[in-house]
């Protein structure tokens, strides 16, 4: 056994020469208080999957040596029932902008990581995390690149670390594990797969002996079980927080803060182009990783993946740091129903013990009162039973088996309903009713007030998934080249892709379309929605979601159907066109025999303008005739008031005058006329001027 030296020097570093008194000091100061977590999720999962006779000696109760073991598993069927409901329901990871309107970069971003979620079933990971952490209380994930696929720039990957597997900081209390001192895992590799891994150690590790009972520390992982298995190395990734300076750059008119990771070359020059700007250095919290192959240093340095966070994520059932109680701090879904399960099951086998001990049939009689002992074997199946003469009836009795207090049975079915209660998980609020009655809406409003009470732990599962995509951003930005981008993108990523000066983002997990179930209901929502719509939306745009087999043959036949159908629509719209152009032609005609008519018309109005004319220049000519007339009149006139006196003459030349009035009304009554109908040929000539006559021509 290792030896703990006390104080501990945290600003002690591993290297070549210490790692081995490093990692004994580490595991000897924080497995004391691991080992609890270790022992209550080992006692977890072995209820999970049915394993409950070592419980015996837990709860101080010794079976006799012909105890029946029967193990009733419970448990498992109530974790499944959430991580159920968590595989239906799996959430995608989703980037939005956070403080300005860049969307298209964000866009890139989601496409990228939908991909790898896909490409490595990365989400069917995380699914398993929330499995084991229902069964253990708390596992850890990390996304990292794995380089065999892509030996330039790795693909992105997700490792499960199990309960047995990992050694924590008993003493972080956010959620996100960033005020964790510490990470230790350890896994068991062969020597093979070693050289592949660390390829530049080839000549350290040839000579490495497998060993686990000398270097593994973890004793509850399976190969530590069998001893005799020797061909195993023993590989540690130890996490340690540490501080760096950290290079950033401030805008000295703004005062906004920016992260920078670029060469120096390229800060000098964007120092030069932008002089607002200002480098500083700033002390940060960043991670050191110790990787350890037996008990020889393979690795020490800064994050390889290039962020400072935290480069795990923990996925917990109940995590309380505050409880002084190490066994308590940690707890699963499991454990609120080993106990209740437990006393189920033994009380199950009780009340099969008491019914099979106890005589199940037979008669009991007086000697010699029975003419046939052997017809006691066939009672009720017609034989009759004959008693000696002498004896009474009463001499022969039928004994009555004992039975199962209904108690006890009582007893077992409150034991089941019990393990329901402390769980806080129904049959019924899943689903699983046996009341065919029950309409779809009860059932889903039952379901929700269900989840009411596991709301918390749904939760944190959507938390540690968008911590997920955080260090998956970050992994790829430092990692990945412009060209995979742009391959797995079909088009060249954003200019703001890479820019870590890009603002701040949001990372939001919603559902997406990644399980059956959700494909499904996606389906039938678009038909729903192009119902509604009238069938706006193609067959071939919903076909795309069809979840179904036979999507092939069944987009075929689709189209095939859509060809036909708009053959036959081109058809009718040539029809239709061929129709309106025989109306258009039809009022063309009639339209150029109106213009026709019209300049018949006009051509008149310009001859009656002529006329008018005409009709003028008589009118003058009358005028200067009547002048004349006047003039002979007022000689004529003089001589007669000569010769008849002033009141005659003054009498005949009103009447003359009121004769002269009355011809100019007439003329006036004429010029009105006249004027009226050439101001109408006038206004019909201007509409006729206006209409394409070209184009009629050539209807016509």
């Amino acid at each position: 056994m290792s030896y703990y030296f006390p104080p501990w020097d945290t600003n002690l570093e591993p290297s070549d020469g210490n790692v081995r008194n490093w990692l004994d000091n580490l595991y000897a100061k924080f497995q004391p208080v691991e080992q609890a977590r270790w022992n209550q999720a080992n006692i977890d999962t072995l209820f999970h999957a049915g394993e409950q006779r070592f419980i015996n000696s837990y709860f101080n109760f010794y079976p006799q040596y012909n105890w029946q073991n029967f193990n009733f598993n419970i448990v498992q069927q109530m974790n499944n029932m959430v991580t159920g409901y968590q595989r239906q329901h799996r959430k995608s990871i989703i980037y939005q902008p956070f403080e300005s309107n860049h969307p298209t970069a964000a866009d890139d971003w989601t496409k990228v990581e939908m991909y790898c979620n896909q490409y490595r079933q990365r989400l069917e990971k995380f699914s398993r995390a929330c499995e084991e952490s229902c069964i253990s209380g708390f596992v850890l994930l990390q996304p990292y690149l794995d380089f065999r696929d892509d030996p330039i720039n790795g693909t992105l990957d997700l490792k499960l670390w199990s309960y047995n597997s990992f050694l924590a900081d008993p003493y972080f209390r956010e959620p996100d594990a960033s005020d964790a001192n510490f990470f230790w895992m350890q896994q068991y590799i062969s020597k093979q797969e070693a050289q592949l891994t660390f390829p530049d150690k080839i000549d350290t590790i040839k000579p490495m002996a497998g060993t686990p009972q000398r270097y593994g520390n973890f004793y509850f992982l399976p190969e530590n079980y069998n001893m005799a298995r020797n061909d195993l190395l023993v590989l540690s990734y130890v996490w340690y927080r540490w501080m760096r300076k950290k290079r950033m750059l401030i805008n000295k008119i703004t005062e906004e803060l920016f992260d920078y990771g670029g060469t120096e070359n390229e800060l000098d020059e964007l120092l030069d182009k932008v002089p607002e700007l200002e480098e500083i250095k700033m002390d940060v919290p960043s991670w050191k990783l110790a990787v350890v192959l037996n008990d020889q240093l393979m690795f020490q340095g800064y994050n390889p993946l290039g962020f400072d966070e935290c480069p795990v994520i923990p996925i917990y059932w109940n995590y309380d740091p505050q409880i002084a109680y190490y066994d308590l701090r940690v707890r699963s879904l499991t454990r609120a129903m080993r106990d209740p399960n437990f006393l189920l099951n033994r009380r199950i086998i009780l009340n099969h013990d008491i019914s099979e001990s106890s005589i199940n049939s037979g008669w009991k009689y007086k000697e010699d009162a029975i003419s046939n002992p052997e017809n006691l074997r066939y009672s009720g199946q017609g034989k009759d039973l004959i008693i000696k003469t002498g004896f009474e009836m009463g001499d022969a009795e039928k004994i009555i088996p004992n039975a199962v207090p209904p108690s006890d049975m009582q007893l077992a079915d409150q034991m089941l309903d019990l393990i329901q209660r402390t769980s806080g998980i129904s049959y019924e609020n899943f689903g699983l009713s046996d009341d065919k009655a029950i309409s779809g809406l009860t059932t889903a409003l039952r379901q929700a007030s269900s989840l009411v009470a596991l709301q918390k732990y749904f939760d944190q599962w959507d938390t540690a998934l968008k911590l997920l995509g955080n260090l998956d951003l970050k992994i790829i930005q430092n990692n990945w080249s412009s060209q995979k981008v742009a391959k797995i993108l079909n088009k060249e990523p954003d200019p703001l892709f890479f820019n870590k000066m890009f603002t701040r983002h949001q990372v939001v997990v919603s559902e997406g379309l990644n399980t059956e179930t959700q494909q499904k209901m996606h389906f039938v929502e678009l038909l729903e929605l192009n119902e509604r719509m009238g069938g706006a939306l193609p067959p071939s745009f919903i076909m795309k979601y069809y979840p179904g087999q036979g999507k092939e043959e069944i987009t075929q036949f689709l189209e095939s159907q859509a060809q036909q159908a708009q053959a036959a629509q081109q058809q009718k719209e040539m029809l239709e066109n061929a129709f309106t152009d025989a109306r258009l032609k039809e009022l063309y005609s009639r339209a150029a025999s109106n213009i026709a008519m019209a300049r018949e018309r006009h051509g008149r109005s310009e001859s009656n303008i002529g006329l008018f004319e005409e009709r003028l220049s008589e009118i003058t000519q009358n005028r200067a005739m009547a002048t004349k007339a006047k003039v002979e009149s007022l000689e004529k006139l003089l001589d007669l008031i000569q010769k008849y006196g002033e009141i005659e003459a003054a009498l005949k030349a009103s009447q003359l005058q009121g004769i002269e009035l009355q011809q100019q009304e007439e003329e006036a009554r004429e010029k009105i006329d006249a004027k009226r109908t050439a101001d109408a040929n006038e206004f019909l000539s201007k509409i006729s001027s206006q209409m394409p006559t070209q184009n009629i021509s050539q209807a016509i």
